[in-house]
């Protein structure tokens, strides 16, 4: 990764290490070293302690004094939240948009048009992605595209099950026909059409949560060192999958200095 150096090193750092986290690159329990993702992204350890603190914050990682930095298993009740969230914020946009004069939908069909061509070659994290672009234009559009911000620091666990989603077969064209339904109900300014369109389209990944719940388990199931309270440590860490930032964990933030 090249890092752009007129923008915040720290958010480039937290930007790449939340989609690592996303698209399971890097596994719940597996350590993150901030000396080794420092060496990884050629900087200081001073932004990545930034990003791994951001991370924290929205419960991607679990910092662990005197064992290190993990990250996080997915949390299923943070995952339904952001449903949630989604739901009921995305419902409105959607409503806002139906009741808009001159609307132009163009851009937003563009960009289903190019989920469908990358549709076949497979590629779910450019899939993802243009799906996040449809949703936030949807929001530019309402003029609320700081909710769509909003709503993306909160659906980062709600992501990791979205990616593991799409891969199933099917998933990617029922997804690209949603939008198509969702934008020609806007369209036609049928009202009941669009919201129920758009439910539907909201709730497909918190329904297939429970299915992961069940198949795989282990994504779920917090590790030891990450229930421990600060200063009550004790004991050695348990075993991590290796990953490419491991390399150790640093004994938590306070685990090294630049």
């Amino acid at each position: 990764m090249i890092l752009n150096r007129r923008r915040s090193i720290a958010d480039q750092i937290y930007d790449e290490l939340r989609r690592m986290v996303v698209q399971l690159d890097l596994q719940p329990g597996q350590a993150l070293s901030e000396k080794t993702t420092a060496d990884f992204f050629k900087v200081s350890r001073t932004p990545v302690r930034e990003a791994i603190l951001r991370l924290a914050d929205h419960g991607l990682v679990t910092v662990a004094p005197q064992f290190g930095t993990f990250i996080a298993a997915i949390d299923p009740d943070e995952v339904r939240q952001a449903q949630f969230m989604r739901e009921h914020l995305e419902v409105a946009i959607a409503l806002r948009l139906c009741g808009m004069d001159n609307l132009d939908l163009s851009p937003a069909r563009n960009l289903v048009i190019q989920q469908n061509a990358v549709a076949s070659s497979g590629d779910f994290a450019r899939f993802t992605g243009l799906d996040d672009q449809m949703h936030a234009w949807l929001f530019d559009t309402a003029g609320m595209g700081r909710l769509w911000s909003a709503i993306h620091v909160k659906k980062a666990h709600l992501d990791r099950i979205r990616f593991l989603h799409v891969p199933e077969p099917g998933k990617i064209r029922q997804v690209a026909e949603q939008h198509v339904a969702i934008l020609d109900a806007i369209a036609a300014r049928d009202q009941a059409t669009t919201e129920a369109r758009m439910r539907e389209h909201t709730s497909g990944s918190v329904k297939y949560l429970e299915t992961l719940l069940v198949e795989r388990p282990e994504l779920f199931d917090a590790p030891r060192h990450s229930r421990a309270r600060p200063g009550a440590v004790e004991g050695s860490a348990p075993p991590s999958p290796p990953g490419p930032l491991s390399g150790g964990a640093d004994a938590g933030l306070d685990g090294g200095r630049d």
